[in-house]
């Protein structure tokens, strides 16, 4: 069971080392994905690696939807919240991390891989005599596809089974620790779970039994689901695996390093071209031959100047360069484009820092990121329901998790516009010009509510939105901004003066 692993994880390892290598980025990306090109030697290859150089873009297209993602206002209702749900907001992993970092931090990783998983454990700190009395932390971690060994699915899509392969290193001991990494397996189903802690005879041998020694510990948490979920990039119906951000960014932006290494080593060859000098009669291995080898370089081409050739450079064709710049710049369009960040990449090409994209193309870009980034947060706001469904069944409250509508604890924001506060304060200053509805009135004010004050409570909110629908058109209500309700109008005091008025005649 151990060494089994589902065969569409099996055949995706190797794609997802190289998305992860490509994000993180390092020297020793460069020496697995730079290729020789034709004609080229060893030597001049092995130098030519040594100076390649590379721009992150994959990096910088998952760093740049993550910060578009989290620009926009979460509201996670802390006045409804349990005990146990407040907790782990404040503290969502083993490290103390909060939960805002903590989505900010799976985001990425799901950006990257499309899809990760996630577990949430409990671990007792000290047990009392009831269960409000004994300490536990509740907590998070993240485990990458690689680690995924196996899983299994009911007619529903929810979990039956998954074995998840743990990294481990023998260092407790400063003294007798080996300090060497290895592997354990934890199963968990919806009942239980079982760790292996593997040891093996011959660390060059497999998991023969002959081969093999493991301890088995079990522990029981009747939570009745498994306490693992997927995270997805985008929301989508896979069962194993999701469309990565970068699943093709990452290979155009290695066929981008691979130019700008072609584009390294014709620079040198332009730049120190070999020289050619006439040598007339003279070979290889002669005094003379050897004479004017000394007055260059020593890496100089000789050839017979019987015609009365002159010296001369050699250098490659200089065609070729702009011929690969053109390439390259095609390619980094293509990947900024496919998400819909060109405008920032436009930005940092001009050098004064200028959007220089036309207003056509801010449109169709902010169509396009617009939707990516509804569907992520769609797809980060389920998981974190999720995760707080678990919390409460490990804390043992009897809490009903709302998923969708109003009453759930989390929301996420489903439109990114790119206006600021000052834009709907002007654009609330242009209607308020006109004779507009005052249905678009107070509108328009609920937008400016949400920029002016974005982290407010949600009790907050309705109260500042129930006095904007109390609004009207009248003259008071633009001095004043609303009418209260026992305050007595222009009309009403009229009548009482003309009544009082009447009662004074007639008496």
């Amino acid at each position: 069971m151990l060494s089994r692993r589902h065969p569409e994880y099996k055949g995706m390892i190797g794609h997802w080392d190289f998305l992860r290598a490509t994000y993180e980025g390092g020297r020793d990306w460069f020496e697995k994905n730079i290729f020789p090109y034709m004609k080229e030697g060893d030597t001049e290859f092995k130098e030519r690696v040594k100076r390649a150089y590379r721009f992150n873009h994959s990096r910088e297209v998952v760093d740049l939807v993550n910060k578009y993602t989290f620009k926009g206002e979460i509201r996670r209702n802390t006045d409804d919240a349990p005990p146990s749900v407040k907790k782990f907001w404040l503290s969502s992993t083993r490290k103390r991390v909060s939960i805002d970092t903590y989505m900010r931090y799976i985001s990425k990783l799901a950006s990257v891989y499309g899809r990760i998983w996630v577990v949430v454990d409990n671990v007792v700190e000290s047990v009392g005599e009831s269960v409000a009395e004994t300490r536990s932390q509740i907590y998070s971690y993240e485990v990458p596809p690689q680690d995924i060994l196996d899983l299994s699915v009911d007619e529903d899509g929810d979990l039956r089974w998954i074995l998840i392969r743990e990294r481990v290193r023998d260092d407790v001991d400063p003294f007798t620790s080996t300090g060497e990494v290895g592997y354990q397996y934890r199963l968990w189903t919806s009942s239980d779970w079982t760790l292996f802690k593997v040891r093996f005879k011959d660390s060059k041998g497999g998991f023969e039994l002959a081969n093999v020694e493991f301890d088995m510990e079990t522990g029981v948490h009747d939570l009745g689901i498994v306490p693992v979920f997927w995270v997805d990039h985008m929301i989508s119906e896979g069962t194993y695996t999701a469309p990565s951000l970068i699943g093709d960014i990452a290979y155009l932006d290695r066929a981008c390093a691979n130019y700008l290494s072609n584009l390294d080593a014709i620079i040198q060859d332009q730049t120190f071209s070999q020289l050619a000098i006439p040598a007339q009669s003279l070979l290889p291995g002669e005094e003379g031959h050897s004479k004017i080898m000394e007055a260059g370089t020593k890496r100089i081409f000789t050839f017979d100047g019987a015609d009365g050739g002159k010296p001369f450079f050699l250098s490659p064709d200089p065609k070729q360069a702009e011929l690969i710049i053109t390439s390259i710049k095609q390619i980094i369009n293509e990947i900024y484009h496919s998400v819909g960040v060109a405008g920032e990449r436009t930005k940092q090409d001009n050098s004064s820092g200028i959007d220089n994209s036309s207003g056509v193309a801010k449109a169709y870009d902010f169509e396009r990121v617009n939707s990516l980034l509804v569907n992520k947060a769609a797809s980060l706001e389920l998981a974190e329901l999720q995760m707080i469904k678990l919390v409460t069944k490990w804390a043992g409250e009897n809490y009903e998790v709302a998923m969708e509508g109003k009453d759930k604890l989390v929301h996420y924001p489903r439109n990114f516009d790119t206006r600021t506060l000052y834009d709907e304060l002007d654009i609330s200053a242009r209607i308020e010009a006109l004779t507009a509805p005052i249905e678009l009135k107070r509108y328009q004010l609920k937008q400016v509510i949400g920029k002016l004050y974005p982290f407010i409570t949600e009790k907050e909110r309705e109260e500042i939105e129930t006095a904007v629908d109390k609004m009207d058109d009248s003259v008071d209500s633009l001095i004043s901004g609303f009418k209260p309700s026992n305050q007595t109008t222009k009309e009403e005091s009229n009548q009482d003066d003309e009544v009082a008025e009447s009662e004074g005649s007639k008496q």
